[in-house]
């Protein structure tokens, strides 16, 4: 009987891959060390040269979310004028966090919270509201800069949490409301997407007041 090997190619990056499919087909208590390992046709040793633990492998994880983040932001646009770039940012936030629920959900997750921040996760972290924070600064004063982002943030998290969680439904008139203040049907696309503008568009317009 041949023993499984320790190299795998880039087994640090397999690992991940692997973990966040593991994540996004499963969910959070799919993953461990030992089954990837077992996926992977590694020893069980070997992932334990790359992670302590299942904690600081989701912490990879979650980095590698917030890196594919900010390449969909980086897709979006070439506009010039900042307020129609924000409003791409701000829809592209929000395809990407209802597009990864599973991913999106780890990213903010108490598992990776409560961990010490890893300098790569970190990094990533930050690099994904760069985008955010540097159109809001040609827009307004530096005073003003990080509490518009830290509202910009709120907006598009608050809403993809309400979409992911399907806490939106539509009540007797055809509008979307929060699923807990009506006994509603599931809203259909195009009037989530109706609401998501509508939501920006206040946001955009409240910053030159």
């Amino acid at each position: 009987m041949h023993n499984k090997p320790y190299h795998h190619g880039n087994l640090r990056e397999k690992l991940i891959n692997e973990a966040m499919r593991a994540l996004c087909n499963h969910g959070i208590d799919s993953i461990t060390l030992r089954k990837l390992s077992k996926s992977l046709g590694v020893s069980k040793a070997a992932p334990y040269r790359h992670f302590e633990n299942k904690a600081a492998l989701l912490a990879a994880v979650a980095a590698e979310g917030f890196r594919k983040m900010r390449s969909s932001f980086e897709k979006t646009t070439n506009e010039r004028n900042p307020q129609i770039a924000l409003r791409v940012i701000m829809e592209h936030y929000i395809a990407f966090a209802t597009g990864n629920p599973e991913l999106y959900r780890l990213m903010f997750s108490r598992e990776v919270i409560n961990l010490p921040v890893s300098e790569e996760l970190l990094e990533a972290a930050t690099g994904a509201y760069i985008g955010i924070k540097e159109i809001l600064s040609s827009m307004n004063s530096s005073e003003k800069t990080a509490v518009n982002v830290n509202t910009a943030w709120a907006l598009v998290h608050g809403i993809s949490l309400l979409i992911n969680n399907n806490l939106l439904v539509i009540d007797e008139q055809g509008n979307t409301v929060h699923a807990l203040s009506v006994d509603g049907e599931n809203p259909a696309d195009l009037q989530i997407s109706e609401q998501i503008s509508s939501a920006i568009d206040v946001f955009i317009k409240g910053l030159s007041t």
